[in-house]
């Protein structure tokens, strides 16, 4: 399904930061349902695009569930979807450093940056309400949106994920094992990071599917993501949880989507992060949903899916 969002909102684009003169952009999308009440603050969605962190954009049609859409528009939020630096050109590490700029902005500039693109028409200027945020992504924006919750909540102060096959974890041993005996996909991969070495490659931010496709696929094959990822111990489930327990500050609740026939990211990964969330931090509330599909199963569910509903009520118990 690609998502037509100026049919349900209005977009504007925001730099959350810039870094060697590139500027990382955060989409706010503001639905075309809510109409600014100015005795009324407006609760925050944050969404992370899918694509391996090798590919995506902010956000990209290719992966938008439908019900994040109707979720949205029902509440009605402000949906916010920032941009981040993709593999291999930049680091696991530099990703979740993005994520961490993009919270430290959510809640220090983006109120004043908003008004600022409404000037001209201040009364159309909705108030995010930043004590009510919620992140949700699909595969690796959901690893991303797990790991928002579990390494930076100190400042990011989210109250609910919603994570969809984001088994991406370098510690997860059922997702992307190497793989030999595909010398074709080998070369593609080999010939990519060589170039990367040599800087030919620089830096990208925002590759809309399906560019980038054949990288994608020859990563898959050949099960070579923890390579491109690298080794900060951040980017690991047991990293990430290690330090929740020890910094002490507050995890959201997570609600976990996984398909039990998903072969890119495999229920037996998403089984050993729900597992390890679980065992080091008893206390956090986990919904794991497992239901029959591939990769992208929810993506054209909506919300009167008995299992979203479910799990979407899950999520505005604690959100909102």
């Amino acid at each position: 399904m690609l998502v037509d969002f100026l049919a349900y909102f209005n977009r504007i684009n925001l730099v959350y930061k810039t870094l060697d003169g590139i500027p990382f952009e955060a989409a706010v999308l503001i639905p075309k349902s809510l109409t600014p009440d100015p005795a009324k603050s407006y609760p925050v969605l944050v969404h992370f695009h899918g694509g391996a962190l090798i590919v995506g954009t902010n956000p990209d049609p290719s992966f938008f569930a439908r019900w994040i859409i109707e979720l949205t528009t029902t509440t009605p939020a402000i949906l916010i979807s920032p941009a981040y630096r993709l593999l291999p050109e930049s680091t696991g590490a530099d990703i979740l450093d993005d994520v961490s700029s993009f919270f430290t902005w959510l809640h220090t500039s983006f109120p004043s940056s908003l008004r600022s693109a409404f000037a001209s028409s201040p009364s159309d200027s909705p108030a995010p309400d930043l004590s009510r945020i919620a992140a949700v992504g699909e595969s690796a924006g959901g690893y991303l949106s797990i790991q928002a919750g579990l390494l930076f909540n100190s400042h990011a102060k989210i109250r609910a994920v919603g994570a969809a096959y984001p088994a991406q974890y370098p510690d997860a041993v059922a997702y992307n094992a190497r793989k030999l005996g595909n010398a074709e996909a080998e070369k593609v991969v080999d010939g990519y990071l060589e170039r990367v070495k040599r800087g030919e490659m620089p830096m990208r931010v925002s590759s809309p599917w399906p560019e980038g496709k054949e990288l994608v696929e020859a990563m898959c094959v050949t099960g070579r993501h923890r390579e491109m990822m690298g080794e900060d111990e951040r980017l690991s489930i047991g990293g990430a949880t290690r330090i929740a327990r020890e910094g002490g500050w507050d995890v959201p609740p997570v609600w976990v989507i996984q398909g039990e026939d998903d072969d890119l990211v495999p229920k037996a990964g998403a089984d050993f992060v729900v597992g390890e969330i679980r065992e080091v931090l008893p206390g956090v509330p986990v919904k794991y949903t497992v239901e029959p599909g591939p990769h992208l199963l929810d993506l054209e569910c909506r919300l009167d899916v008995p299992w979203v509903k479910e799990g979407v009520e899950f999520m505005q118990k604690h959100w909102l």
